[in-house]
């Protein structure tokens, strides 16, 4: 893929992961997974997370992804 493509796909992903609450950022970031009895730290976590840190690790992560993808 070439810069300006990438460039792209990754302001859309910003875009996207914007959107979201800093819950459902971090739950995509551990996998999705909901573990039973995590539900006090989890919000705990959430409370004392840089939002803009998870945002750029999110985008990143999805970035990757669509370069596997695109090979």
């Amino acid at each position: 893929m070439s810069n300006i493509q990438i460039t792209k796909i990754k302001d859309k992903i910003f875009l996207e992961v914007m959107q979201m609450n800093t819950s459902c950022i971090l739950r995509e970031l551990d996998g999705g997974l909901s573990k039973p009895g995590m539900c006090e730290s989890f919000e705990m976590r959430v409370a004392m997370t840089d939002r803009d840190k998870v945002i750029n690790r999110l985008v990143e992560q999805r970035l990757s992804t669509v370069e596997v993808l695109n090979g």
